[in-house]
């Protein structure tokens, strides 16, 4: 069975690590919709680097059309559906639905990586944007990632423990729903 591997969690929680570590060592494809949204801001112009206009452009998109979006995020990582592939950033319920849907027949999984705030504030101290973190923190696009998206996991992992550790966990878990 192919398998979707999908990743949700708050900024800092690790996603982008994770995934990268997890794709690496099972040979497969990622995307990221922070980095389809990167692309995007930077091809019309904008700074890549400004999270406001991320989270903003990233909730346009999900109202405006999002089966589309969640399409052109698997195609900027190559998915074909039936392949095994990572993709993280998944901030909405209705997305993981939407990427279950057009991931046929790979079977979608939902990871969420909790982690407190005082971990994740830590984790973005070396980002550009660190003294915007409590806004971004609190942008509607962020909403659900409290409650609903880790009620809705597959699994959730404690994302406040080494890498190293986190990547292994999601491994064995990998493992088990192939």
């Amino acid at each position: 069975m192919s398998l979707l591997l999908c990743l949700s969690g708050q900024i800092g929680s690790g996603k982008s690590s994770v995934t990268t570590a997890i794709a690496a060592a099972l040979g497969w494809r990622r995307a990221g919709f922070g980095d389809y949204l990167r692309s995007e801001i930077a091809r019309l112009g904008g700074d890549p680097n400004d999270r406001k206009a991320l989270q903003d452009l990233g909730q346009k998109l999900v109202e405006d059309d999002s089966a589309a979006f969640c399409r052109c995020v698997l195609a900027s990582g190559g998915f074909h559906p039936g392949d095994d592939f990572v993709i993280d950033g998944i901030r909405h319920v209705a997305i993981f639905d939407i990427l279950a849907a057009v991931g046929k027949p790979s079977q979608a999984r939902l990871l969420f990586l909790g982690a407190p705030e005082a971990t994740r504030n830590a984790r973005v101290q070396s980002r550009d944007d660190v003294e915007d973190f409590a806004r971004a923190s609190r942008h509607r696009v962020e909403t659900e990632l409290q409650d609903e998206l880790p009620r809705r996991a597959d699994a959730v992992i404690d994302a406040n423990q080494p890498l190293d550790r986190v990547v292994g966990e999601s491994l064995e878990l990998v493992r088990r729903w192939q």
